[in-house]
């Protein structure tokens, strides 16, 4: 074994030893998680009694759930933002919370504002220990207790980027994700494929093409990982479109042109350009062979595993990621946002979620109105099959804090609930009291894609209020060019498949409250291209997020821009 090989092996077991320890935790907190997660709550309302919030709501004095929900009202991003103004330009600590703030998550605006989440050192600890280091020990876990084998040890494919920067107060700043990456990154380049100007990048160059690039270079790859699943599907699928100019690289040792904005941004880069005729002839052999089998195995023998979120509005990206890897193992990894990492997998293959009563306390406030905002429920109160909004008190000075998240309980690991985000409150259209949301829409387009049987790579949503009543238009991207005369039959199966996912669409259809609706075309490869437009406007790759919903100017002009000739604005027009 080289010496690289064998540092990857010695950091593979400290942080499989690690991550062994969070899924110990996980398992422990699974026997009494209500009692677990009471017991944050009291530690938190103890830390913190003293900062200028938990003096304002009498942190001091609560010694029960009850007074809690009683004392401290619910609050949003808004409540905060003068705090954390007051830190970043002031320098002012105390303020929401004790803990010491150590960075700061600047979210994507994907709906809403772009916020500064705080995140304190408690909380980093845990987004590490329930991320990267939980990753490592549950595919540990599988290879050993079910397939009998070691974990291969090889390093990996990250889609994930780390942004660079501080706040005025020269906090560091940038994606969660990110800030987890920077801590071992001395040792990326025994784990990472991609050199460490292509993890830390300071621009110019197309970060889908160089990560796949090195990635296809190392025949040893035994990886795959992302905060989204979309971000694995968009590299693989460039990846078969641009294979031959890819492999003719690797032969060559060089980038092509197209890929790189000026020669001072591939500087950085040269150094790892090397001569790699053998690998190139290889992986000619194996792209000539075609797509129709899964590609990834061949590619990447050892192949273990894929971690990315990819239930939840990420689920058809999973689907799409399935055809490039077929059997390989997925884990489903988190559900997590800036303002918190709320769940983990705990088993490889599984998209069901643990409540990590350790990161957040929890209350849940029913979909159904079976109880009143005023009166929200614990995680001990929850019942399978039922869907809740998440209210979430975390360690980073958000106290009873709405993420307009609807999560649904799809079982029980012991007394823990196993989760899975069901759909984003904001995200949801209710024109007519029918509260379609995002799931009653991925589940409508899948049964279409049947239908007209053609793969819906993506699509998103548009409200036309300039008919009465007011309509929706699907829009969709098919996975090759489909006949704009059949628009109308499109739209009369889109009908009754969402008429099938939602009840209540049903009911206000057959009232005509809501009217006719419209299916639009958008060219192959929109939605890759927008998350490309958001990412050159400096989002950051890890919270680009799909777009189901057009609910603002930019989407709109963005997305009708790029539909298919006779499937544009003049289609509404005419059904006016």
């Amino acid at each position: 074994m080289g010496f690289e090989k064998i540092i990857a092996a010695v950091m593979l077991k400290v942080l499989v030893n690690g991550g062994n320890k969070a899924l110990e935790r996980m398992d422990e907190h699974s026997k009494d998680a209500m009692g677990s997660n009471e017991r944050l709550l009291m530690q938190i309302l103890k830390d913190n009694a003293n900062t200028e919030y938990g003096k304002k709501y009498d942190f001091a004095n609560i010694h029960s759930i009850k007074e809690f929900q009683e004392k401290v009202p619910y609050s949003t991003y808004d409540n905060y933002a003068p705090y954390i103004e007051r830190m970043v330009k002031k320098g002012e600590k105390n303020l929401i919370t004790a803990y010491p703030v150590i960075h700061y998550a600047e979210t994507s605006g994907s709906i809403g504002v772009q916020k500064k989440i705080p995140l304190t050192d408690r909380s980093m600890q845990v987004y590490q220990d329930y991320s990267g280091a939980r990753m490592f020990a549950l595919a540990n876990r599988y290879y050993r207790r079910d397939l009998g084998k070691k974990l291969p040890v090889g390093r990996g494919l990250n889609a994930l980027e780390v942004e660079g920067g501080t706040m005025e107060d020269g906090t560091p700043k940038g994606s969660v994700s990110g800030s987890v990456i920077k801590k071992f990154s001395k040792f990326m380049p025994y784990f990472l494929t991609s050199p460490l100007p292509i993890i830390f990048p300071t621009g110019g160059l197309n970060m889908q093409y160089m990560k796949i690039r090195f990635a296809l270079e190392d025949p040893d790859m035994t990886y795959m990982v992302s905060s989204f699943m979309t971000n694995i599907s968009d590299m693989l699928n460039f990846m078969k479109n641009n294979w031959e100019m890819i492999v003719e690289d690797i032969a060559n040792g060089t980038v092509n042109p197209e890929m790189v904005k000026d020669a001072e941004s591939l500087e950085p880069i040269r150094p790892f350009l090397k001569k790699k005729p053998e690998r190139a002839a290889q992986l000619r052999k194996i792209f000539e062979q075609g797509f129709d089998e899964p590609i990834v195995p061949k590619l990447w023998p050892r192949l273990s595993y894929v971690s990315a979120i990819g239930t939840g509005g990420f689920a058809v990206y999973t689907e799409k990621v399935k055809e490039f890897i077929g059997d390989i193992p997925v884990d489903y990894f988190v559900y997590a946002a800036s303002e918190g990492i709320f769940a983990a997998a705990s088993s490889m293959n599984d998209p069901k979620y643990d409540l990590l009563t350790d990161s957040c306390f929890f209350e849940f406030i029913p979909t159904d109105g079976s109880s009143d905002e005023d009166h929200p429920l614990t995680l001990d109160q929850l019942e399978v099959g039922k869907e809740y909004e998440i209210v979430i008190t975390n360690l980073s000075g958000f106290y009873r804090y709405r993420i307009k998240d609807v999560i649904r309980v799809l079982g029980y690991h012991n007394t823990m609930p196993q989760i899975t985000f069901a759909y984003r409150v904001s995200q949801m259209v209710n024109l007519a009291a029918e509260k379609t949301t995002e799931e009653h829409l991925s589940n409508a387009v899948s049964d279409l894609s049947n239908a007209i049987g053609c793969q819906i790579d993506d699509y998103c949503l548009y409200i036309d209020y300039d008919v009465n009543p007011a309509r929706y238009v699907l829009l969709i991207e098919p996975d090759h060019p489909l006949s704009t005369d059949e628009l109308k039959e499109y739209a009369r199966l889109f009908e009754e498949k969402l008429c099938h996912a939602n009840v209540e669409y049903e009911v206000v259809r057959a009232d005509r409250n809501i009217g006719d609706p419209v299916v639009l075309l958008q060219q192959l490869q929109t939605h890759a291209l927008w998350r490309e437009f958001k990412i050159y406007k400096g989002a950051s790759p890890n919270q680009v997020k799909p777009v189901r919903i057009l609910d603002g100017p930019q989407k709109e002009k963005f997305f009708f821009g790029m539909l298919e000739e006779g499937s544009g604005r003049e289609v509404l027009e005419a059904t006016q």
